[in-house]
């Protein structure tokens, strides 16, 4: 048991950064979207909060802060 824990977190590790970028892209594609759409950088800033928030693992867990 403490040896496949081992690896699922050393698998984690390994895929996190990785994770972190795509997001990050994903906020950046976001945004230049809603900007090519004619949207102000107010508005646009506010939505890519909102966008980066329901991404979060943290909001969809149920003890998460609200």
């Amino acid at each position: 048991m403490i040896v496949s824990a081992g690896k699922a977190l050393g698998k984690t590790a390994a895929v996190g950064p990785g994770l972190l970028l795509r997001r990050r892209k994903a906020l950046s594609i976001f945004a230049q979207g809603l900007t090519e759409q004619g949207l102000d950088d107010e508005a646009v800033e506010k939505l890519k909060e909102v966008y980066k928030e329901l991404g979060s693992i943290q909001s969809w867990m149920p003890n998460s802060k609200q």
